[in-house]
């Protein structure tokens, strides 16, 4: 089917200013679009009118509209995530948490879930709510693998992009392992399905129960 132009060129323009930490003008709105000036300065209006974006300065930064949405998204997301990862933290034993990317250098536990049955002498709780930055932790390291291949990508980036799932330990707790498996979602820059123990257990077989669940909610979406 034909996609609508105008609708198009608003939801490429958003998704755009929602990935520039330090925002965009009209002009880099213009290039990136590969459109003329006049017609990125109509789009950038029907936004604002929308409190999809605001200008501060000469800059276009997520306006309170784009906050507004992606609240509604993580009620209808978080719902939708706890059955998963309850699933999840019992077939593995250990917790499980739902992380979202915040802006682009940040993400946010959202969701999480505990085994019924305890595996290990000490349990491991993330503090649901709380960023943390993308490059540190299983969860963000998986979201930061979504994105296209860059020369600045750490190691643990470019592997997870490769494995499909990252793998990292002690960087967020002391002597935690996490794994974790990103995907796409509306709204936002990524997301991941990950899980955190203290002790240890079989790498490959709980990555690919991670894979799944990250699937499943890809698909739920």
């Amino acid at each position: 089917m034909a996609t609508l132009q105008g609708l198009d060129r608003g939801l490429r323009a958003l998704d755009l200013v929602s990935r520039a930490a330090d925002g965009l003008t009209v002009a880099d709105l213009a290039a990136q679009l590969r459109i003329d000036r006049a017609v990125a300065y109509r789009i950038v209006q029907t936004l604002e009118e929308h409190a999809l974006v605001s200008r501060q300065g000469k800059r276009l930064r997520l306006g309170a509209g784009a906050a507004a949405l992606a609240g509604r998204f993580q009620q209808q997301l978080v719902p939708a995530a706890q059955p998963v990862l309850q699933e999840l933290a019992d077939a593995t034993g250990t917790s499980a948490f739902l992380t979202v990317a915040h802006g682009a250098r940040e993400c946010v536990p959202v969701a999480g879930a505990r085994p019924a049955v305890q595996q290990g002498p000490v349990e491991v709780g993330y503090r649901i709510g709380v960023r943390h930055p993308l490059e540190k932790g299983a969860n963000g390291v998986a979201i930061l693998a979504l994105q296209p291949p860059h020369p600045d990508d750490s190691e643990e980036v470019t592997r997870a992009r490769e494995l499909g799932y990252s793998v990292t330990s002690g960087q967020l707790q002391q002597g935690a392992t996490g794994i974790a498996a990103g995907f796409e979602v509306p709204g936002a820059a990524g997301a991941s399905v990950g899980v955190v123990a203290m002790h240890e257990f079989d790498v490959e077989s709980v990555a690919a129960l991670v894979k799944e669940a990250a699937a499943r909610l890809a698909r739920s979406r």
